[in-house]
């Protein structure tokens, strides 16, 4: 009987490892006081999507978000001061230079 409960014990407590390794896996992050986030890093040489959105902001596009996103490109699309919609290219390289003469959605 105790063979079998101990057995038991170790499984569950391998399943559970398990399931919490597959939880924080994919771009799951915590910050330590029960917080979880999504975060991926960019491949190297690639943008990433907060510094994109943070140049965004610094151009005065608020609320935006991804409306396309390759190997080349990442668009978003957002509000301006006065309301009206507005979309921003980026490079998608690293340091997401923004793309001159784009302006909804025309090179």
């Amino acid at each position: 009987m105790k063979l079998v409960l101990g057995s038991s014990i170790a499984s569950c407590a391998m399943l559970l490892s398990s399931v919490s390794g597959l939880a924080a896996s994919g771009g799951w992050q915590t910050d330590g006081q029960g917080t979880r986030y999504w975060h991926v890093t960019p491949r190297p040489g690639q943008c990433n999507i907060s510094q994109a959105k943070n140049l965004a902001l610094r151009a005065g596009i608020y609320r935006t978000e991804i409306i396309q996103q390759d190997d080349n490109v990442i668009v978003l699309r957002g509000l301006d001061q006065s309301g009206d919609r507005r979309e921003i290219g980026f490079g998608n390289i690293r340091g997401c230079p923004e793309l001159d003469g784009y302006e909804d959605g025309r090179f």
